[in-house]
């Protein structure tokens, strides 16, 4: 995922900058990871037992200070480390930062790829007025009684 941020060119420039030989992205990714996960046990929330998963919400974040770890590791790579990269991985960092301080949320373990896609936060359908449930138009007064809710006191006249 993080090689796929970079056109063909530029993915052949790393690879060219690495001299053949193993590539530094795996283990900086691997580290990327880790940080991220100390930063959100950290701040106090919960992770998928299996350590190489994060919440979705991150994975953006930590491509991108991956993204920048490698390109600042390699030499000849100046003309990738553009001011854009740059500030998507201080971002991303103190994003990161904020996990780690309590004072961002991140999603819980569950639902697929070990963590919910739809956030289950406070789920429950609202509206204003606090109608629970809001009947539909067309059901309105159309059970036994005169209102949508039965059950509710009566009006007083």
């Amino acid at each position: 995922m993080v090689l796929g941020q970079f056109t063909e060119v530029e993915a052949a420039g790393i690879e060219a900058a690495q001299g053949g030989g193993t590539s530094k992205l795996p283990e900086i990714l691997q580290k990327t990871i880790d940080q991220a996960r100390e930063d959100i046990l950290a701040g106090g929330h919960e992770l998928d037992a299996d350590a190489t998963k994060l919440p979705a919400g991150l994975h953006n974040d930590v491509i991108a200070v991956a993204r920048w770890k490698l390109l600042i590791s390699l030499p000849g790579l100046e003309d990738l480390q553009t001011k854009v990269r740059e500030k998507e991985h201080n971002d991303a960092t103190q994003k990161l930062r904020d996990i780690a301080r309590g004072k961002r949320r991140v999603e819980p373990p569950g639902g697929s790829m070990g963590f919910s896609a739809a956030p289950q936060w406070n789920s429950e359908n609202k509206v204003l007025g606090r109608m629970n449930p809001t009947p539909r138009p067309g059901v309105q007064g159309a059970g036994a009684g005169r209102y949508a809710n039965d059950d509710a006191p009566q009006d007083v006249t």
